[in-house]
């Protein structure tokens, strides 16, 4: 099993919006991988952050989310915290509603998602692409 000394992203998801009922569980609608060019929409990215295997004690974190085009601009953008994650049995679920989203060039886009603590330095970044054709 991997040992985990920050806290990481167990899940990204892309998806057309999330809502949470009153027990805590998510919908999550109409998820995707590739998106048909040609206009512009809000989308929401759901992550789901675990803690690390040791203790953290009380330090926050803030998420930030960014799609970039392949000619290098940001398209859409967002973030959430502060958070804790004071250990491994610790889970955040975050999403975002970025608006906007402009899909209407074709190429592979990627969806950057960084963590960073209190002190602004980042922890941890992720990427995956994202194909729009």
């Amino acid at each position: 099993m991997e040992q985990h000394n920050t806290p990481y992203l167990q899940s990204a998801l892309l998806c057309e919006g999330v809502t949470t009922d009153a027990n805590g569980r998510h919908n999550i609608y109409n998820e995707f991988s590739q998106y048909t060019m040609g206009y512009s929409q809000q989308f929401t990215l759901l992550t789901i952050w675990r803690g690390a295997d040791s203790d953290s004690s009380e330090e926050e974190y803030k998420e930030k989310t960014e799609i970039i085009a392949p000619d290098g601009r940001v398209v859409a953008s967002g973030e959430n915290g502060p958070f804790a994650l004071k250990d491994s049995t610790y889970r955040q679920v975050n999403s975002i509603l970025l608006e906007d989203v402009d899909f209407t060039h074709d190429g592979t886009y990627d969806v950057r998602i960084s963590l960073f603590n209190a002190n602004n330095s980042i922890v941890s970044t992720h990427g995956f692409p994202l194909i729009v054709v």
